[in-house]
């Protein structure tokens, strides 16, 4: 399902998502994924590498910033939001929902996300066809859940890897109240993020708020 606008979007954690009506992409796709509980949160990375590979072909330095969302120079035009119906142990659906800035101009996000959000038309300078990049978004999205149901996870762990904006990344992670920090080594193949910190131990992270302490100008943390 399509929306021309959303009254309500969100992101993780609550967030608001700016959705001005008209400008951008808001897609609602319904997955039936014969796997368990345990495995479905992968669906939000498969999904995040469909995304960068379908903006990638209007914007090429675009990039996956862990867990969901794709940010281009540091700032975000896509964002996944995944949620899951299931029983006991198998998922029944899972729900992605994704959005993307097409058309938003810079006076079309709050002005609070003004430095931490951009539209791969503000990028381009060129209006966006949204029923053309919708067509290859569903391609890409089409490609790797295939893959993703054939041959696991861990066919695309390399995919996803090669997009990331965080590997070999000073980073912070915020999460349930706790702090972690260390360099970003890639993702497990269960999809988790794996720090090495300073004393050279691992750390696999779930869930989070990712900040990136050096090598970028801005930070990395907005909801666009």
């Amino acid at each position: 399902m399509i929306a021309e606008a959303q009254t309500s979007g969100r992101g993780r954690l609550g967030r608001t998502w700016a959705s001005p009506p008209l400008r951008n992409l808001y897609l609602s796709i319904v997955l039936r994924p014969p796997i368990g509980v345990a495995v479905a949160a992968q669906l939000t990375l498969v999904a995040g590498l469909a995304v960068d590979e379908a903006v990638r072909e209007w914007v090429p330095q675009a990039a996956i910033k862990w867990p969901n969302d794709i940010v281009i120079d540091g700032r975000k035009v896509a964002g996944i939001l995944a949620e899951m119906d299931a029983d006991e142990d198998r998922v029944r659906c899972v729900i992605l929902g994704i959005g993307v800035n097409l058309n938003a101009t810079r006076e079309d996000f709050p002005e609070e996300l003004r430095d931490k959000a951009t539209s791969l038309c503000a990028v381009t300078r060129q209006a966006i066809d949204r029923t053309a990049f919708s067509e290859r978004l569903l391609c890409h999205v089409e490609e790797r859940y295939t893959l993703f149901l054939t041959h696991g996870f861990a066919a695309i762990r390399p995919l996803w890897e090669a997009h990331s904006c965080l590997t070999g990344r000073r980073v912070q992670i915020d999460g349930a109240g706790q702090r972690c920090a260390g360099t970003v080594t890639g993702i497990g193949d269960d999809g988790a993020l794996i720090l090495c910190a300073a004393t050279g131990g691992e750390t696999r992270i779930v869930a989070g708020d990712v900040t990136v302490v050096d090598g970028y100008g801005r930070e990395l943390t907005a909801e666009g």
